[in-house]
């Protein structure tokens, strides 16, 4: 048995083992796409029409691997432990250019950065002005995109739509940040289609 005078150490050395560990972070992506019920039928020649969407700028906020929560309205929740998997503007250019590749002619739709494609028919820049998660509520995307053929303007709109968060837990709060970014490559793919 420790004598008396043990003790004391004893307990401050459990005490200092048990705050040196920290819980793992753990790191997300905008979640898995949404399934379509078919693909469109890819131009046989040379794969069809290029696309490369991007840059997508992100205000400064959330311009970052840490997951931000809007706590009160006005109080930022950074968290340390709950991590995007990449920086969030290369998610969503990412993400958009797989959807649009699933739902338009533009089979060879690509994010930016990229080096696949030197001269793409059309590129989609996208102004990210908002992209908030109330707590564990809902999360809120305002967006303007801007489709440019040969450096020239052929359409632009303004996207916005909230999303709420089925469950408050982080996965939860991950996939709305995803379907909204689906929601805004339907808008884009909608005003492609009119435009054909």
């Amino acid at each position: 048995m420790p004598s008396l005078r043990r003790l004391p150490a004893l307990a401050l050395a459990g005490l200092l083992a048990a705050c040196g560990t920290t819980p793992p972070v753990r790191h997300y992506t905008l979640g898995p796409s949404a399934p379509l019920a078919a693909a469109p039928a890819a131009d046989p020649a040379l794969g069809g029409p290029s696309l490369v969407v991007g840059p997508v700028s992100v205000p400064a906020a959330i311009d970052r691997l840490h997951i931000v929560r809007l706590l009160d309205g006005s109080r930022a929740d950074v968290s340390d432990g709950h991590r995007w998997a990449a920086p969030l503007k290369t998610e969503i250019a990412r993400r958009v250019a797989v959807d649009l590749a699933r739902r338009t002619p533009y089979v060879r739709a690509v994010a930016w950065p990229q080096a696949s494609i030197a001269e793409p028919d059309l590129s989609l820049p996208i102004d990210v002005q908002r992209f908030d998660a109330d707590g564990f509520e809902r999360v809120t995307l305002e967006a303007v995109w801007t489709l440019r053929k040969a450096g020239k303007d052929v359409a632009s709109r303004r996207f916005v739509a909230t999303e709420p968060v089925a469950e408050p837990t982080w996965e939860a709060l991950a996939a709305a940040h995803g379907r909204l970014v689906d929601a805004l490559a339907r808008d884009v793919a909608g005003a492609m289609a009119g435009d054909r």
